[in-house]
């Protein structure tokens, strides 16, 4: 006969053993150069030791320290999220942003194909206080996600938020497939979550698709907002590309492509974009994989491979 016993510390000393695991991870911190860690390797000695001290996950623990930047999410929070985003798209990111804030453009944060949030929170992490989040997915709704790009889940994205994203934002998502948005759901988008001063469009990769999402982000962006467009000239998603050739070719768009970099590609309004070329020319353009090249005979800062 075998007899299971179960042994339970009491809360004072379960407690305390928390408080202990947050001073040592605090005493962690301190000791390592997380903003420097642009890269965290999953298995790499740095992200090991991150995790030992993460026993319950970072909602215990390392969320109190660790979410406050993009940098900190970037090194924390990045590789537990699932995901297709270039880990050195990190600099661009925070680039655009610095020049931004340099000229006073302010506005909000959205995106179309937000799957479980790994760029919607990098992004989340350059608003401000109070700043409107908005995510435009069919999430589960996978009847309409003709081309597979992704299966998204509501319930992941507000978990990853929950943990990774900053808490004092104004997050909302819309269950929609975007090609179906009418001109007064765009409106309404517009009007009540709008003027985005960062728009990612990430969602269905046809070409209809994507062309409908740059004509819907484009009238969305407010002064000197950047559209960021994913998986231009990758060719696993053809789609993506042959919609900027229809975006140019059968439309006047009021957008310019001012940099290409780890498959994505940034748009600015014409008035801003000889503004935002140099900036990035004079931040990135001395790498050895950048060069100032044309597409649709418009100045682009290309950063390869």
């Amino acid at each position: 006969m075998s007899v299971s016993i179960e042994m339970k510390n009491p809360q004072g000393v379960a407690d305390k053993a928390v408080a202990y695991q947050i001073e040592a991870f605090r005493t962690f911190l301190e000791h390592v150069d997380v903003r420097g860690k642009t890269v965290l390797e999953i298995g790499s000695d740095f992200y090991l030791a991150v995790r030992s001290y993460l026993p319950k996950g970072l909602d215990r623990i390392g969320r109190k320290f660790a979410m406050e930047s993009l940098e900190d999410y970037w090194a924390l929070g990045f590789p537990n999220v699932e995901g297709w985003v270039d880990t050195r798209l990190v600099d661009s990111l925070r680039l655009i942003d610095i020049t931004q804030r340099s000229v006073g453009i302010a506005g909000q944060i959205g995106e179309i194909g937000v799957y479980h949030g790994k760029l919607l929170i990098a992004l989340a992490h350059l608003a401000d206080a109070g700043d409107k989040v908005t995510a435009i997915d069919v999430f589960e709704d996978q009847a309409r996600n003709v081309d597979g790009a992704g299966v998204g889940n509501l319930e992941i994205l507000k978990s990853n938020i929950h943990l990774y994203g900053p808490v004092n934002l104004n997050y909302e998502f819309i269950k929609a497939d975007s090609i179906s948005m009418t001109s007064h759901d765009k409106l309404k988008l517009m009007d009540s979550r709008g003027p985005f001063r960062l728009f990612s469009v990430d969602g269905c990769h046809t070409a209809e698709h994507t062309c409908t999402d740059l004509l819907t982000a484009q009238d969305s962006l407010c002064p000197g907002g950047v559209l960021i467009l994913d998986d231009f000239m990758q060719p696993h998603w053809p789609g993506v590309t042959e919609a900027v050739n229809l975006f140019y070719s059968r439309y006047v768009p009021r957008i310019k492509p001012f940099l290409y970099c780890f498959h994505k590609l940034f748009f600015v309004g014409y008035g801003w974009h000889d503004y935002f070329v140099r900036a990035c020319s004079n931040q990135l353009g001395s790498r050895p994989n950048a060069k100032l090249t044309e597409m649709f005979g418009i100045g682009v800062l290309s950063l390869y491979p």
